[in-house]
């Protein structure tokens, strides 16, 4: 009886420890990360109109769970400048022959 007592406490003790490692906080927002979705979006925006609420859809959820002010920090940094630039720098090599297929391809990955 007594073992059995100490293996419920246990298993108590192991799904407790498991909820409180699902109640972590939102990690920190990719500056690089963020700017290379956003180029990507805004230049699908452009090429591909018909579906611009999906790509705003897109970058909305890159934000999901941070801050406007973790946000905004991201955007002023130098990574999120970096990363901007050179993410526009290869989408302006995209040929326009082949530039909606793969924003639709953009869109339709999860």
């Amino acid at each position: 009886m007594k073992s059995s007592f100490i293996a419920v406490c246990a298993t108590a003790g192991v799904v407790l420890a498991s909820a409180l490692a699902e109640t972590r906080t939102a990690s920190r927002l990719n500056a690089a990360s963020l700017a290379r979705v956003e180029a990507v979006t805004s230049y699908c925006e452009n090429v591909d109109p018909a579906s611009d609420s999906e790509y705003v859809a897109r970058v909305a959820g890159a934000m999901r769970g941070h801050s406007d002010s973790e946000v905004q920090s991201a955007r002023n940094s130098t990574e999120y400048r970096q990363a901007l630039a050179q993410a526009n720098e290869a989408l302006a090599k995209v040929p326009a022959s082949s530039a909606v297929r793969a924003c639709t391809e953009y869109l339709a990955e999860k």
